[in-house]
């Protein structure tokens, strides 16, 4: 019995299967490893735009002053259109903005834009961040 065992055992070690694929088969195959490659092709290419987009948002420099007023020095501008709600306080033409609130790194613009907003001031680019 033993010696029957052996013998095919033998036998199906000499026979080699030969596998058929279908061309269906292949097209999936080649179809998948294609989707594939260009998934992280354009995973990668959304990570780079990503980041040359953080970049120039981080870079991008405000104007010193609202829009149409005039930079005196020293973070100092004037209003000199009468622009907005607050210029019809007294003393109000001239604007400090080199105070800790407005100079801080984290906020100075968060609180620019919500001084443009509370005196009805247009401020490229600082008027949309709050």
């Amino acid at each position: 019995m033993n010696n029957t065992r052996v013998n095919t055992a033998s036998t199906s070690n000499t026979f080699i299967r030969k596998q058929n694929y279908s061309s269906t088969t292949v097209l999936i195959i080649v179809g998948f490893l294609v989707f594939t490659v260009l998934c992280i092709y354009l995973y990668n290419a959304y990570k780079a735009f990503k980041a040359k987009l953080l970049a120039t948002n981080v870079t991008k420099a405000f104007t010193t002053c609202p829009d149409y007023w005039d930079s005196i020095g020293n973070n100092k501008c004037q209003n000199t259109k009468a622009l907005g709600s607050c210029s019809t306080t007294d003393g109000a033409n001239i604007m400090d903005f080199g105070g800790e609130i407005f100079t801080n790194a984290n906020t100075g613009n968060y609180a620019k834009c919500k001084w443009a907003q509370g005196c009805n001031v247009s401020w490229s680019g600082i008027d949309r961040l709050c």
